[in-house]
């Protein structure tokens, strides 16, 4: 069994769905502009994203996003796509900061160090370099209050 199977009993990230583009920086990917996203946290990298521990987050950190197509996919609760980063062990990715990123619940499309995909998310997630290449921290919801 992957180590996300039973993400949705984790912590969640975002106080809301997340829909539009809040970052800045979405573009078409994580099901573009009317998607509704939900993001959640393992019990590893928890602390970290509400802010108790400073960044980076800690080797075994788990981030899984839900992207539904729009308002009424997230309603309906229909098959949401995943996009999970997982913290790696310190230097075995360097090129993305030791994360690896994972498009898929199946966990068959994996990226890190130089590949296709790690080069395609971490481009993006470069712009959160500040708090360890993640966007959706608490932080980044109290400001947006």
């Amino acid at each position: 069994a992957d180590a996300w199977n039973n993400y949705s009993t984790w912590e969640k990230a975002n106080p809301s769905p997340q829909t539009g583009d809040p970052t800045g920086f979405l573009g078409n990917v994580h099901e573009g502009l009317l998607a509704y996203r939900e993001i959640y946290v393992n019990s590893t990298a928890a602390p970290v994203n509400s802010g108790e521990r400073q960044y980076p987050y800690p080797e075994g950190s788990i981030i899984v996003k839900e992207s539904y197509a729009n308002q009424a996919a997230h309603a309906a609760k229909e098959t949401p796509e995943l996009t999970i980063m997982v913290k790696l062990r310190t230097g075995s990715s360097p090129e993305t900061s030791d994360w690896e990123y994972i498009m898929g619940a199946d966990g068959m499309n994996r990226g890190t160090g130089t590949s296709g995909l790690a080069s395609f998310c971490h481009g993006c997630h470069t712009a959160a370099a500040t708090t360890d290449f993640t966007f959706s921290t608490a932080a980044f919801y109290s400001q947006r209050r």
